[in-house]
C-alpha cells in the first residue's frame, strides 16, 4: 500500500521548469547549464517545438473476400484410344473411354466423332457400333445440366482398320 501512495504523489507531483544559462569560455566555446555561474546569461526559450498529429481518420473495414474456393475446372484427359492408333475391328465397334477429374456429377458427357454427336450419356466410357473404315478424329465435352460445356478433350484421330469391307456384307 506504501509502493502505491509513493508511486501516486510523485506522478502528481509538477515537473519543475528550471533555468538554463548561456556561458561563453575564454576560447570561444559555448557551454550552456542549469548552474548560474559568474559571466552566464540567462537563455529565454521560445514556444515549444511540438507537432500536433491530427487524429487519425477512420479505417474503412476490410473487403470481405469469399471464403468459398472457386472449385477447379474438369479436365477431360482420353484414356484409348490412344493419339494416332489403330483399332482393328471388321464389325466397326470400339470403346472410347476418359478419365475426368473435377466433374461436375450430375453432367452429362457427350462423344463427338468427325465433329458430330454420336452419344450422349452420364459416364465418360462409350461403346461405339458400326464405325466405317478410315481416319475418325474425336473428342468428349462434358455438359451440366443446362448444356454449358465445362471442359472437352482436345480432338484425337484413331484409325479404324477392317480387313475387307467384304466381311460384313
Amino acid at each position: 500500500m506504501l509502493r502505491v501512495f509513493l508511486l501516486i504523489s510523485i506522478c502528481l507531483v509538477p515537473a519543475h521548469a528550471q533555468e538554463i544559462y548561456k556561458v561563453v569560455n575564454k576560447d570561444g566555446s559555448i557551454t550552456y547549464t542549469d548552474k548560474p555561474v559568474p559571466e552566464a546569461q540567462p537563455v529565454e526559450l521560445g514556444p515549444d517545438n511540438r507537432i500536433t498529429v491530427p487524429p487519425p481518420k477512420p479505417t474503412l473495414p476490410p473487403v470481405q473476400t469469399s471464403t468459398e474456393k472457386k472449385a477447379p475446372d474438369p479436365v477431360i484427359e482420353v484414356i484409348a484410344p490412344q493419339p494416332e492408333a489403330t483399332v482393328r475391328n471388321n464389325s466397326g465397334n470400339m470403346t472410347i473411354a476418359a478419365n475426368v477429374t473435377h466433374a461436375d456429377k450430375q453432367g452429362k458427357y457427350q462423344l463427338f466423332i468427325n465433329n458430330q454427336l454420336i452419344m450422349e450419356q452420364s459416364k465418360p466410357l462409350f461403346y461405339v457400333n458400326g464405325i466405317n473404315r478410315g481416319a475418325h478424329t474425336f473428342y468428349i465435352a462434358h455438359t451440366d445440366n443446362k448444356g454449358k460445356t465445362l471442359a472437352s478433350s482436345s480432338p484425337q484421330t484413331f484409325y479404324l482398320h477392317q480387313a475387307s469391307r467384304l466381311i460384313n456384307n
